[in-house]
């Protein structure tokens, strides 16, 4: 299905605008509080995380790029829109969450300890080796419970807020309009067997699931940040 108003070659570059630029402006116009030091921090620590995933899962054919759709600048096997993404992403996700910390009053969710947690990572763990045939799932259900390990490790009050909960939810917003675009043009291209096919619309199962991890990791780190500088 072709989108008309996405170009040929700067398709994945529109979309890496449209993630950025709104989230840009809000920041200025509304004179956001955003908290630049530990954004930068988290997407130092967590790009590369998925990086490293992203070039081997290019290597293996798990997922490829659809040459139509992007400029033809290449970090190895990736197209550099690719690269932008980990840091648009974040830079406009991390906004809802510093307005969802900053509009809503917190609550602890004891249903979401680090005991429940850990089971539900261990769970996660489990799936990931009965889908080893579909390597994109494997490695996305792999990912999705070490994001868990990660955050009781370092932040395990995280999953028991309440607000996490709210923003992680308000986040599938924009991910179902953008990870719409990129797998209905097709940007993006899933390899024979890799996932499950089980799709919302044309989206992947397995993309809410490293939305999920993605998430995790980069709040994380922004926590942490914050912890730091603030």
């Amino acid at each position: 299905m072709e989108i008309r108003f996405f170009l040929p070659h700067l398709a994945y570059l529109e979309i890496d605008s449209m993630i950025f630029f709104p989230t840009l402006l809000i920041s200025l116009l509304f004179h956001v509080k955003r908290h630049y030091k530990a954004l930068l921090l988290s997407i130092i620590i967590t790009a590369p995380i998925f990086l490293i995933w992203d070039f081997l899962a290019t290597g293996i054919r798990s997922w490829s790029f659809n040459p139509k759709w992007v400029l033809g600048i290449y970090v190895i096997d990736l197209p550099i829109e690719e690269v932008l993404f980990f840091v648009v992403t974040p830079f406009a996700t991390l906004l809802i969450y510093d307005f969802v910390q900053s509009k809503m009053k917190d609550h602890t969710l004891s249903s979401f300890s680090q005991r429940n947690m850990g089971i539900f990572a261990l769970v996660l763990l489990i799936l990931g080796f009965f889908a080893s045939d579909h390597s994109y799932t494997f490695i996305d259900l792999i990912y999705a419970s070490l994001s868990i390990f990660l955050v009781e490790l370092f932040d395990k009050d995280l999953f028991t807020s309440r607000n996490y909960w709210v923003f992680l939810l308000l986040t599938y917003i924009p991910f179902l309009i953008f990870d719409y675009f990129l797998t209905s043009l097709p940007v993006v291209i899933y390899g024979h067997n890799s996932i499950l096919n089980i799709r919302v619309f044309t989206i992947p199962i397995e993309d809410f699931i490293y939305s999920f991890s993605m998430m995790n990791i980069y709040t994380l780190f922004y926590r942490r940040g914050m912890r730091i500088w603030i």
